[in-house]
């Protein structure tokens, strides 16, 4: 360091200016998942923005081969490829979930740890940046006893408090700074109402960050997206995230979310189905966004809350087409195939079977009333063929596919430019499952 630290920078974990001590059982925990005997390994280490993760992992990993990876929830795709990866995150949720599923697709054993504060080391803590802010100002190191503190951030500024006097000028640092001590900043800032706020990525997801923790910087965040939806462009995909969980910026940034390319495979359109979810009033409202909940849950490798939107999406259609099976019939058949698709994603084959079962069992009934509805049948039998073959049921899964087969060709030769295509695929797997025969 080429220069003295401004009195608000000492907080700032990067410096170090007070010294890393206590911690002794989440190091002993970091130490036993480090010499784990699995290949790769990834640990999440969460919790309140201020308790002292960062100052935790930095500390543990010195000197060693893990890699830290600090708010790895602002990450927009955490890459995967060392054998030791320690994440630091304020929080879990769908974006952990989803790279946890992914990482367990590449051969990755993931747990997390969370990271509380501890008021039995505060004592010590509160003396010990006391006399180290001291030393770093010049000034005379205080007497005063530690007080009641929720994380080791705010003791840490009671210390300096305690220094320096009650804040004014000194909180505010010479240098830009990031992380806690930014949105404390821009916090104190945000409650006068007259000032404007700067339209950068950074500054809006330092705003996101301090709205999730204090209601007055959540009031103005939720002003300025819903007043201003084109920030959507502007904002990074993890300050998205943090807004999509709130109705009314959801509302005004879901259509710019759904279009935007930043956010394939990205938890966060299935995070903002969920808010609007929340707000659904009919049960076949509730429905189809059941489903499209379970579609972009599946894209962004959220597999079990894929399987879990699918699943309450059949639900809600067996309870319509009870009431009007003309009407919801074909919706609960697709919903059906739908959920075939989301048990093989999780691999539960025969779960998976069951459902292309029913579909099929219903498309017979509908496509038997309304030959419009033939198309479906078909479908639902070829789906029905590869569950099947995928269990070693092979006549069942030849049966299935000569009726898709049929189907289809009467479809081609009324219809050629619509199901052409179909029907050169199921040929040729018609072709290979005869083959096995």
């Amino acid at each position: 360091m080429d220069r003295t630290l401004s009195p608000g920078e000492l907080l700032d974990p990067r410096y170090e200016v007070v010294p890393f001590h206590g911690r002794v059982p989440e190091l002993a925990e970091l130490a036993r998942w480090r010499d784990g005997d699995a290949a790769c390994s990834a640990l999440l280490l969460h919790g309140p923005a201020g308790v002292g993760k960062t100052r935790l992992a930095r500390h543990f990993a010195a000197g060693s081969d893990v890699l830290v990876v600090d708010d790895a929830d602002l990450v927009a795709r955490l890459d995967l490829g060392h054998p030791r990866m320690l994440l630091v995150s304020r929080t879990t949720g769908w974006w952990w979930s989803a790279l946890r599923q992914r990482a367990a697709d590449h051969g990755y054993r993931t747990d997390d740890l969370a990271v509380t504060a501890c008021p039995e080391e505060h004592e010590t803590s509160f003396a010990t940046a006391c006399a180290h802010f001291a030393y770093a100002l010049g000034l005379t190191l205080p007497t005063t006893t530690a007080p009641d503190a929720a994380t080791l951030h705010d003791l840490h500024l009671a210390a300096l408090v305690a220094v320096c006097g009650p804040p004014a000028h000194w909180l505010i640092p010479s240098e830009p700074v990031r992380g806690r001590l930014a949105e404390d900043v821009l916090a104190a800032a945000l409650l006068d109402d007259r000032i404007d706020l700067d339209h950068t990525p950074e500054a809006l997801q330092t705003l996101a960050r301090a709205a999730a923790r204090l209601p007055h910087a959540r009031r103005r965040a939720e002003e300025v997206f819903t007043a201003n939806p084109d920030l959507a462009d502007v904002a990074t995909v993890p300050t998205l995230r943090i807004l999509a969980e709130w109705p009314a910026p959801a509302r005004a940034l879901a259509r710019r979310v759904f279009d935007d390319p930043r956010c394939d495979g990205d938890p966060l359109p299935a995070i903002l189905t969920r808010t609007l979810l929340r707000q659904a009033r009919t049960a076949v409202e509730r429905a189809e966004l059941h489903g499209l909940l379970a579609a972009r849950a599946a894209l962004a490798s959220l597999h079990e809350e894929a399987l879990a939107a699918s699943r309450e999406e059949v639900a809600l259609y067996r309870e319509l087409a009870g009431v009007d099976p003309a009407e919801h019939r074909p919706a609960l058949a697709d919903a059906l195939a739908d959920l075939s698709v989301r048990y093989v994603a999780v691999h539960r084959p025969e779960a998976a079977l069951a459902a292309a079962r029913e579909a099929v069992a219903l498309c017979r009934v509908f496509a038997a009333e309304d030959r419009d509805r033939t198309s479906q049948l078909a479908g639902a039998l070829d789906q029905l063929s590869r569950r099947c073959a995928a269990l070693g049921r092979r006549d069942e899964a030849l049966a299935a596919i000569e009726e898709a087969a049929e189907l289809y060709r009467d479809l081609a030769e009324a219809h050629p430019k619509l199901f052409r295509v179909d029907l050169a695929e199921v040929a040729r797997r018609l072709g290979l499952a005869r083959g096995d025969q």
